[in-house]
């Protein structure tokens, strides 16, 4: 058989009602009171207001400090351009370029054969063609051995073009060539 719930007396329904009024009545009734403009920095926690808090368009630019943003707190295109320039005035220009990249092969030259105790040698050059720079080059030597030295490679005085120098060690004539890499620089 079931038991029936008795019901709360008339001073336990006050005495509930008084408790609930307590606990929340005054903070509810405190916070419909707070005067207006009364809140200001002081009584606000340090980081407290984040960006999801602030109503659309609540900080204008009176509200920002002067020189505190940065060009990437903007959107591309929402800053002006620069002053345009006087006529004719024309900006710094960059470094030259390259173009009209080409190679350039020597002719073979006979490097005389050595003596057995002594080497005989040559200079190899390849040369750029009028109005363009060497950048870079090198040799080229039929047959590698101990016998045959090579003591330099590099772009000539002018820088217009490579030259080696090649020592033939070899009871034998070696031929030998330069080549040069020349580009036109503006």
């Amino acid at each position: 058989m079931r038991r029936p719930i008795p019901r709360p007396s008339a001073a336990m329904v006050v005495a509930c009602v008084a408790l609930l009024v307590a606990l929340g009545g005054t903070s509810y009734a405190t916070v419909l009171n707070v005067p207006r403009n009364s809140v200001g920095t002081p009584q606000l926690k340090r980081n407290a207001v984040k960006p999801a808090k602030l109503a659309p368009n609540a900080v204008r630019a009176a509200h920002v400090l002067n020189g505190s943003l940065l060009a990437a707190d903007f959107k591309p295109g929402q800053l002006p351009a620069g002053p345009k320039g006087e006529k004719g005035e024309k900006g710094d220009s960059g470094p030259p370029g390259m173009s009209g990249h080409e190679i350039v092969t020597s002719a073979v030259v006979n490097v005389p054969k050595g003596n057995g105790d002594y080497y005989s040698g040559r200079t190899v050059t390849a040369q750029c063609p009028g109005g363009t720079t060497a950048v870079g080059g090198g040799y080229y030597v039929g047959s590698i051995n101990d016998a045959i030295v090579v003591t330099h490679s590099r772009p000539t005085a002018a820088k217009t073009g490579w030259e080696a120098y090649v020592y033939n060690g070899t009871a034998t004539p070696k031929a030998a060539r330069a080549y040069v890499i020349c580009v036109n620089v503006s």
